[in-house]
């Protein structure tokens, strides 16, 4: 049914949610922001500028308040990333078979290749669209990005994550989206029309895939 199967990074590939929460307890607390830790999770999936401006209301801000985020993520916290049990074998026996294994995420681009080639697992990965700021943030755009460079039609594609941002990014592109329930979103709360499937694990997703 499918030949090119979009990976969602954070919260699908891998588990970033220990260096993404230190860093926040950092962040919010520099610009005078009481944040009830309970939010975080919400904020794993959205662009950060997204998250910032929501707070701030000022774009410019909210940049100065990203490149201090990535500046304290990358130096002290980006090592706590684990890669997700089943992940390298499901991204092995679906390469293996033939399909385009990409990854589509609103993770800073060369945070992604650099975290896909230490896990062992970027040689099983046709193409990667990830966030480059004012060029591609949202969702739409990391898709849509891909599907042009790769000259994918949409119902060729699906979209595999883990929040509603996957969903309804992949919506907008007319694509469907499998949904994994290993990461972080509100899954009870998920009923749009593009979701196809829900996995509990990587397994799950390639027996899906390839029932066919």
């Amino acid at each position: 049914m499918y030949k090119y199967l979009f990976f969602d990074f954070d919260g699908t590939i891998c588990d970033t949610s220990e260096g993404i929460y230190k860093t926040f307890r950092e962040v919010f607390p520099h610009y005078g922001l009481d944040v009830d830790e309970s939010l975080y999770s919400r904020y794993i999936g959205p662009p950060l500028s997204d998250t910032f401006y929501s707070y701030f209301k000022d774009k410019d801000k909210a940049y100065e308040a990203v490149a201090l985020f990535r500046s304290v993520y990358t130096s002290k916290y980006i090592g706590t990333t684990r890669l997700y049990d089943g992940i390298k074998d499901a991204f092995r026996v679906l390469s293996s078979a033939g399909y385009k294994v990409c990854v589509a995420t609103c993770k800073k681009h060369e945070e992604a290749v650099d975290l896909l080639k230490k896990f062992g697992i970027y040689d099983y990965v046709t193409f990667t669209s990830g966030l480059c700021y004012n060029v591609r943030e949202s969702k739409r755009e990391v898709l849509g990005y891909a599907l042009s460079e790769l000259h994918a039609k949409p119902e060729e594609c699906v979209m595999i994550g883990d929040t509603d941002f996957d969903v309804d990014g992949a919506a907008l592109c007319d694509m469907d989206c499998i949904v994994c329930k290993w990461g972080f979103g509100d899954y009870d709360k998920m009923k749009q029309s593009n979701i196809v499937y829900f996995a509990s694990t990587p397994r799950e997703v390639v027996e899906f895939v390839t029932k066919e």
